[in-house]
């Protein structure tokens, strides 16, 4: 794992901002992916996405499912532009986040700057048993870091540790999206309810 080292925040938001700019019109999501996660969770009631950008995901999400609360998330005050999308930075939490979402979405995560800090933020959006897809590029000419996209992934094992750290066990996985991306799939369990155990 490679991780891009800022100055400051600062540095890290305007980096963040200035490709979120030079790159508003791109879309990185496919409609494939939605579909895919469709199949494996027909009947959800909240989605969060981070990273959007131009929201073609909550746009996607809203296609597939309908009207249910679908909540994109994007570092940059472009985010005004779009609907379903709010000015946040993703590694932060909000309280009323908090295991309040059926499904979490990214293709954003290689822009995060700290991913232990991140994916506890993204485990504990997840209502007990609820589900995280994180479209992760294997591709050299996408994961590789740098300042616009700080973290480089070099293996599975890196993944499957994250995902234990943010609360959330790894179920299953499809390949999707730009570059051949690798969709991870695992479910929340920070929340579960262990039962009592009564000794007689």
């Amino acid at each position: 794992m490679k991780i891009y080292k800022y100055e400051n925040y600062e540095e890290y938001v305007s980096e963040q901002t200035r490709a979120n700019k030079l790159k508003l019109g791109n879309v990185w999501v496919q409609k494939g992916t939605i579909d895919q996660i469709k199949q494996r969770v027909p009947n959800p009631k909240s989605v969060i996405c981070h990273g959007t950008r131009n929201a073609m995901e909550q746009n996607y999400f809203q296609q597939i499912y309908g009207n249910i609360e679908i909540i994109g998330t994007e570092i940059s005050e472009t985010a005004d532009q779009f609907n379903m999308t709010v000015q946040h930075d993703f590694h932060e939490q909000k309280e009323e986040w908090v295991e309040h979402f059926d499904i979490l979405y990214s293709n954003s995560f290689d822009h995060s700057y700290d991913p232990w800090k991140c994916i506890k933020t993204w485990g504990d959006q997840l209502k007990q048993g609820g589900w995280a897809f994180l479209e992760i590029a294997t591709h050299p000419d996408v994961n590789r870091s740098k300042s616009t996209d700080p973290l480089q992934i070099d293996s599975r094992k890196e993944v499957m540790d994250l995902l234990e750290h943010g609360g959330l066990e790894y179920t299953d996985e499809f390949i999707g999206g730009r570059f051949n991306c690798t969709i991870y799939i695992a479910v929340s369990y920070t929340h579960l309810t262990l039962p009592t155990i009564l000794l007689v």
